[in-house]
Formats: C-alpha cells, structure tokens, sequence
C-alpha cells in the first residue's frame, strides 16, 4: 500500500471556557476512585446536544455496564483535538474518546496510542447488529483500533410513486438503472438529483468506480492505480455519457434536492439514511409507502457497494481508565442504550434498533446482506486529503459541464504523483 500517513497539524488553542455541561477534562476526574469505576468520554459530537438528553445516555451507560461514565464535550475541533493530543501518552487520557476515521485513525493506532478493541468487536459489536465489514475501516496490521460512535449509510432513496406511476421496478443490475433513467427522462422527470455543494462531488465518482469494479475504487484510493487508468477514464466517460443524456439536474441544494424527490420531478437521490427522516418530517414523504432505497447496482454481476461515513470510538492504549472503558463498550451496543442514543442523536447505527423511520430501517437492514452487499469506507475519508480536496473541485466543474472527464482526470493525478510518487 502506497498510501502515507498524514500528520495531524494541530493549532495550539487555550482550552478554556471550551466545554460544556460536564466541565472540563482537569476538573472532572474521571478516574477510579472508592465510589466505584468511572471513565470519561471526550466527544466534540454533543456539545450542542441538550444537556438532558446527554444525561439520559450517559446514565444509561452507566446503568447497563455498572461503569460511571462522564460526558466531556468540547465546542470546537481544533480544541478537542489538541487536549487530546496533549493528553494521550499520559494515564490523563480519556478513557473513551471519538475521533476520525482513515488516516487520521491510522496515526493514533500505529502511534501505539490507541488500544486493541479486536475482542470486543467480535463478542460484543458484531452480535449486535452492527455490520462486520466496517471494522475494515477500523482495522490496521490485523488489529482493530475502534469501534462505531456513529455510521451513516448512503444508497440511493426513491420516490415510489414516481416509479410506479411510469412502470419502472427497481433495477437489479447496472443497465437496469440506465433503463430506468431513460425512462423517466422520457416522460419528463429528472431521474436523479445532484447536490450542489462543493464536497458534495465524490458521490457519484465513488458509486461509479465501486459499480465498475470495487477494487478500482481501493486502488484509486490508497494511490495503487492511477486517475488516469484506462479503466477510471473508461468509467468517467459513461458518468460522462449519463450527464449528457440528462440522467442528473443540474447540483442543487439539498433542500431542493428534497423538494423535487418529495413532488416528483427528481426520482432519485443518492444520499444518507438521515436525509429519509427529513423527506417524513419536513416533506410528508410517508415511509415505504411514498419512499424507499436501493443500492447502486454493480456493472458487472458482483456485489453493489454501500458506502458508509464512520466517527470511531476509541479507548487510548495509556489511560488509567482503559479497563472501565472496555467495560462501557461491552453494553454500548445493547439495544437499551442504542435506542437512547438515536433518539438523542438521530444516528441509526445497528440492526437492533428500529426508528420510527422505516426506511432509514431499511438502510441499515440492508447493511446485514453480506451475500449482496458489501461495505466501503466513503472517498472522503479513505484517501489522502490533499489529493481529495483537489479532486472535489475538479469533480464539481465535471458535474456543472465546465470541464470534461479527460480534462479533470489528469489534473487529480498530478497530485496523486506528488503525494504517493510516481
């Protein structure tokens, strides 16, 4: 693998005044004491979170592995991430903290920094409905370095009325879909919405080399096979071809995007599970009746990829609480405690709980299907992030028609030469 590790550049900010509701990491302590184990969980995911329903998770917590746990959220990033790196080689750390996945997690784990979760992945995780093939995302040298905090899933929602209204089914294969694009194009629909942001492009680049051919997509990650591959322009230029047939609108906002799925002129979007609680709630979209998913099917007969978006939660190798931590990860993913914590967050994470959403329910089942279905960790996070941000804005003139698929391919590939060398 030629990918290199990416130092995390951290500004050195004053800590003060940047936590809320529980204090901060040096007044509360944390550590065992005569009244029993205790532990902290540093987070910056809560800190606009209701205090009351931070408590509510957090005593559940505690309840169900008999380990008091305390909610250290910090206010910004760049906070967080410097207490925590000037804490983490100390019995100081926190026993519990979230972090980020990919490179990012790949330098705390080979720092020696984090500590080995490969048991409680498999005794306690995987049983509880969360997805086996995302622990690669977490895995480096054979060990796992976290677990789940949050996932999100992406896959194609639908508008069911639309399809049904124009005789089409949902397409199992890749040509299918094409046939169904033309379809609706046909009648006056836009089959499939764009977002209009400027991260916003790697969507549909990763669904397309993961539909070719999944390792395509892996390769162009870790920096293995070149933008610039027969292949990836092969690729590109059906991506190309879609476009032009008018198969996508052009990008729009997201509220937009919803809109026009909820009123019928766009068929489909290629977006998170969450965005089907805000097409119920905000556009009447009834569930399964009015809505659903699929996932983008494979080119060639293999297994569609879903793509997923993971916040890890890790237990840091030198804490004096490590051992209470791994207790806590023991009960985080009964069902008691992930029904508390969608409900606190609105992040579906696992198989076992059920939201009052069922097509987001549906997302997440679809997830336990490894004989159709694998998992990959999204582009945005599973390869070098100055290569990326460079990609992003080729990616976006692509999709607005400024520049073509042989334009913007060369131009992603001269970074990735100066990033993983020639």
């Amino acid at each position: 693998m030629k990918k290199k590790l990416i130092s995390i550049v951290l500004a050195v900010t004053m800590l003060g005044g940047v936590l809320s509701g529980c204090g901060s990491a040096t007044e509360t302590s944390g550590k065992n004491d005569a009244k029993g184990k205790s532990v902290e969980l540093w987070n910056d995911k809560l800190a606009n979170t209701d205090q009351t329903a931070i408590d509510e998770l957090m005593e559940s917590a505690s309840s169900l592995s008999g380990v008091k746990v305390a909610c250290v959220p910090y206010l910004d990033t760049a906070s967080y991430q410097t207490a925590l790196q000037q804490s983490i080689t100390t019995q100081d750390a926190p026993g519990l903290f979230t972090w980020w996945s990919g490179p990012q997690l790949q330098t705390l784990a080979e720092s020696g920094n984090l500590e080995d979760l490969s048991d409680i992945w498999s005794e306690y995780v995987v049983p509880n409905g969360i997805a086996d093939s995302v622990k690669d995302s977490l895995t480096f040298d054979g060990k796992v370095y976290a677990v789940p905090y949050s996932i999100i899933y992406n896959m194609i929602i639908y508008n069911k009325k639309v399809f049904a209204d124009n005789n089409v089914e949902v397409p199992t294969t890749f040509d299918e879909l094409l046939t169904v694009c033309e379809t609706l194009k046909a009648k006056g629909i836009t089959p499939i919405a764009l977002k209009n942001d400027g991260w916003a492009g790697f969507i549909w680049f990763q669904a397309m080399l993961a539909a070719y051919e999944p390792e395509l997509y892996t390769g162009v990650c870790d920096g293995s096979i070149a933008y610039t591959d027969e292949k990836v322009v092969n690729v590109m230029h059906i991506w190309q071809d879609m476009i032009e047939k008018g198969y996508f609108s052009e990008p729009m906002q997201i509220k937009d995007m919803d809109k026009s799925l909820a009123n019928g002129t766009v068929a489909m979007m290629l977006e998170p599970n969450y965005e089907c609680v805000t097409l119920a709630k905000d556009y009447g979209m009834e569930p399964e009746e009015d809505m659903s998913v699929f996932v983008v099917p494979s080119m060639n007969g293999g297994k569609s990829i879903i793509f997923f978006e993971i916040a890890p939660l890790c237990v840091a190798a030198n804490s004096a609480d490590k051992d209470s931590a791994k207790e806590v990860l023991k009960t985080w993913y009964k069902k008691e405690n992930q029904t508390i914590f969608t409900n606190v967050t609105g992040f579906l994470c696992t198989s076992q709980v059920e939201s009052e959403n069922a097509t987001s329910n549906q997302m997440v089942s679809l997830t336990q299907d490894a004989q159709k279905y694998e998992l990959m960790l999204r582009y945005y996070e599973n390869t070098n992030d100055a290569i990326r941000d460079v990609a992003l804005d080729e990616l976006m003139k692509f999709e607005t028609r400024q520049a073509t698929a042989d334009d913007i391919l060369p131009v992603i590939q001269q970074k990735a030469d100066e990033i993983f060398g020639k």
